[in-house]
């Protein structure tokens, strides 16, 4: 309930800040409102573990810019990795882990330079892992092991974010972001409409 309320109070506070420099965005010419963008991930949230990627982080975001200082986002992503573990009693087995998530982001920017455009918000989503544990063969592993299963960490997470865009054309940018999610550190393409 506490996490609740603040991120009811966080977007509140997003929402205000982007009405309040409504009026300077009406000053200038009006942009395109929507904008879809494909990321890679470049830094898998695993690092730390080792892992080799599969299916390196993709994601894909669709995002709505009601003023010129706020948009609002939504994103689907997905990340396969794997890392061998070896036990002490010498048992090996490969953890496979399909990672994918769905969430709605909001940010404010800042357009004070005339091609970058630096920006940082929330995102709020749903994350579903699946994980398989495997002999070295590649087959499930249906035999006694000494290995711990790790608890399903399944359901909402809260997250942070910051990055920019490059205008490239006029209606394509270039992006890169650092995160909590699929990647820590995401690059891709924007295309606004």
């Amino acid at each position: 309930m506490r996490n609740f309320k603040l991120l009811s109070s966080v977007l509140t506070l997003l929402f205000l800040l982007a009405i309040t420099h409504q009026t300077q965005a009406q000053s200038r010419v009006v942009p395109p409102k929507w904008e879809v963008r494909a990321g890679i991930g470049l830094l898998p949230t695993f690092l730390k573990d080792h892992t080799k990627s599969e299916l390196q982080p993709i994601s894909l975001e669709l995002r709505y810019r009601p003023v010129q200082r706020f948009s609002l986002g939504l994103l689907v992503g997905n990340s396969i990795s794997q890392v061998m573990q070896a036990h002490h009693s010498g048992e090996n087995r490969l953890v496979r882990n399909d990672l994918r998530l769905l969430g709605v982001r909001g940010a404010i920017h800042n357009n004070y330079f005339d091609k970058w455009d630096i920006y940082g918000g929330i995102t709020l989503g749903y994350s579903k892992s699946k994980v398989n544990y495997l002999t070295e063969a590649d087959e499930k592993d249906s035999e006694p092991t000494f290995f711990p299963e790790a608890s399903v960490r399944n359901g909402l997470f809260f997250t942070g974010f910051v990055g920019t865009n490059y205008t490239v054309y006029k209606n394509v940018n270039l992006f890169a972001e650092l995160g909590m999610g699929l990647s820590l550190a995401t690059t891709g393409i924007a295309v606004k409409f």
